[in-house]
């Protein structure tokens, strides 16, 4: 072998290195908020606290991740149109107990950005929902929807957006997309929903979008999935495998929990939603399978936000086996950030 093809194996060696470790850009879209603001659902409080546990969990894994931006109560309560500003909120709450386990998490693992930031929702207040007769030519009104915009503007990697509640916001960028031609943006999107589509837990084969987040915006939900079986944009949809996957086959009892207790995040994730006996951070889903490699990859799933019954039990089931290995990595992350 000649000098020069040794040396140009080891180019192509390295950039494929480079490529593999590149860390997945992610937005999230989420409907938690302050779960002391009392409301009507199952746990008395405005939106489902499941999210608090599953933010909590990704933050312990947020040097996986190149974090482009985390917007809460995304959402259509009439509550939050006076409930005070929730970015300010997350900021505090998630903000605080992030910066301090920071440290030790870089000292013992390494990797970790010094400062994640949450946005408030341009949604919140307005608990506007999707019009399907609408064409969103301009975001002026819509500010979240425009950072993320933004944000793809400028990437030269795929963005991916991370769906944990209602569809509102992802489809006005989409429809703004097409209404403007701009199909550039759309191919640096990925979106990655957590049950807005299962035949098999609370849908039915005959409906299978009949679940709370396809409902929550239900005109919203469908145009995206439209969009996705025209193959003008890239959307996996998981189902319930996040549920009856993760949060199914975790470890139960309250001492196993009790660990996380000495670090901050890991305190959080252990109190967000802790139900039946385990933490309940369904929409983790959306995270892991996009590490890929803790169960499910986003190669289990279609990317034209089609869910067959056969392939959420699939992945539902896999999920399942690799539970107690997930929430021991999120243990021994929450053991490394103790002060």
């Amino acid at each position: 072998m000649t000098k020069t093809v040794k040396l140009l194996c080891i180019g192509l060696f390295f950039a494929s290195f480079s490529i593999v470790a590149q860390k997945p850009k992610v937005w999230i879209y989420t409907d938690m908020s302050d779960n002391t603001i009392p409301g009507k659902n199952h746990m008395k409080t405005v939106n489902d606290p499941d999210d608090i546990s599953g933010m909590a969990g990704y933050l312990l894994m947020a040097n996986m991740f190149d974090t482009k931006g985390i917007v809460v109560t995304s959402t259509h309560r009439s509550e939050h149109k006076n409930s005070g500003n929730q970015a300010d909120w997350a900021n505090n709450f998630f903000g605080q107990g992030y910066k301090k386990d920071v440290l030790n998490l870089n000292k013992n693992i390494g990797g970790y950005p010094k400062n994640i930031e949450f946005i408030q929702s341009c949604i919140k207040e307005s608990a506007e929902k999707y019009n399907s007769t609408t064409a969103y030519n301009s975001l002026e009104n819509y500010k979240t929807v425009a950072l993320l915009k933004d944000e793809v503007e400028k990437s030269p990697e795929i963005i991916n957006v991370l769906c944990w509640g209602s569809l509102t916001e992802p489809a006005i960028l989409v429809n703004y997309c097409i209404a403007n031609k701009r199909f550039d943006l759309l191919k640096k999107l990925r979106f990655i929903a957590h049950w807005t589509n299962s035949s098999l837990h609370q849908g039915t084969p005959e409906d299978p979008a009949k679940v709370a987040n396809c409902n929550e915006d239900r005109a919203a939900c469908e145009f995206l999935k439209e969009q996705a079986l025209n193959g003008v944009i890239t959307y996996f949809e998981c189902g319930a495998i996040g549920q009856h996957g993760i949060v199914s086959g975790s470890p139960k009892g309250i001492e196993y929990y009790n660990q996380f207790k000495k670090s901050n995040l890991g305190k959080i994730f252990s109190e967000g939603k802790f139900v039946q006996d385990a933490v309940d951070h369904s929409d983790a889903a959306t995270y892991w399978v996009l590490l890929g490699n803790w169960g499910v990859s986003l190669n289990d799933i279609s990317s034209n936000g089609t869910n067959l019954p056969e392939v959420e039990k699939k992945n539902e089931e896999q999920f399942l086996m690799s539970s107690k290995k997930i929430h021991q990595e999120l243990l021994r992350r929450s053991k490394a950030a103790e002060n």
